[in-house]
């Protein structure tokens, strides 16, 4: 018997009031991989995260968690680990006290695990949620996520407030983990590019509903970077939507729609950032 998907989700609805946050979404989400949430502030995305947290219950459609209805089955929680982008705990919880009771709601807790990330990225687990520094919060958070391998966790903006430094080493510490003890995750983020390496498909989400979801090699092959003398790139780009242009003397970088032309010598060709092109996918107003 096949291995149920991670999460299914159809026909997923939902409005504040007058306002539409998710319109008709469907996605299905594979177990043991890693997908990149993508969206501009008031996408949906956030509304869409906490309906799969059951935190908040939608107007229409449905959500399986691992081949159960996740609205009729309490227990599949404990197959979820929702790491929030803030109010992760009560203000006035310590640390390790949150991580002690972590131990309890999560059965695949690697206490071991979090003893190694709380030294790893110099948390001091003595001190009260509310006097940690954002950095920190969002540590804790991760430590959370990494130790309490549940087969499905979700990181909502990760890494706010951490320094390059930490964030390379969370983002490392994800692929080292991820690849050892498979499970499925989604991440999302507005460091796109940082954190890209770490997807295996991404999920684009504009004005409530779902406007991409594939590999970011597919996501990216209709676009091109290059780099050359200024002349060059606007013979070789005739005719095609420029993303981002910036010169200096003489010397330009291009990122652009890609047909497949051959390119004159004397041009630098590379991947386009996934940034660019999500912000190209949805630019215009973004009203939800």
């Amino acid at each position: 018997m096949s291995e149920a998907l991670a999460l299914e989700i159809s026909g997923l609805s939902h409005k504040y009031g007058k306002l539409t946050a998710l319109e008709n979404v469907n996605l299905t989400l594979a177990p043991n991989r890693v997908y990149g949430l993508l969206g501009r502030n008031g996408s949906g995305k956030t509304t869409l995260l906490n309906i799969i947290a059951k935190s908040l219950f939608p107007k229409a459609g449905k959500i399986k968690m691992f081949g159960a209805e996740a609205f009729e089955h309490p227990s599949i929680l404990k197959k979820l680990c929702y790491v929030r982008e803030k109010n992760l705990a009560p203000p006035g919880a310590r640390a390790r006290d949150i991580l002690m009771g972590c131990r309890q709601a999560y059965p695949n807790w690697d206490e071991k695990y979090a003893r190694d990330l709380v030294s790893m990225f110099e948390l001091n687990i003595n001190k009260k949620y509310k006097q940690l520094s954002r950095g920190m919060e969002s540590t804790l958070g991760l430590i959370i996520g990494l130790a309490s391998r549940a087969e499905l966790t979700v990181f909502d903006e990760p890494s706010l407030g951490l320094d390059p430094a930490a964030r390379g080493l969370f983002y490392d510490e994800v692929q080292r983990d991820m690849d050892k003890h498979p499970r499925t995750a989604v991440i999302s983020t507005h460091l796109i590019d940082e954190v890209s390496r770490l997807f295996d498909e991404v999920i684009i989400i504009n004005k409530g509903r779902i406007l991409a979801f594939n590999t970011v090699e597919a996501l990216l092959s209709g676009y091109i970077s290059l780099t050359g003398p200024l002349e060059l790139i606007e013979g070789a780009m005739s005719g095609l939507r420029i993303l981002r242009a910036d010169e200096l003397g003489g010397i330009a970088r291009v990122i652009s729609e890609w047909d497949g032309r051959a390119l004159p010598d004397g041009l630098i060709a590379d991947i386009a950032p996934l940034q660019n092109v999500f912000v190209h996918m949805t630019e215009g107003d973004v009203s939800r």
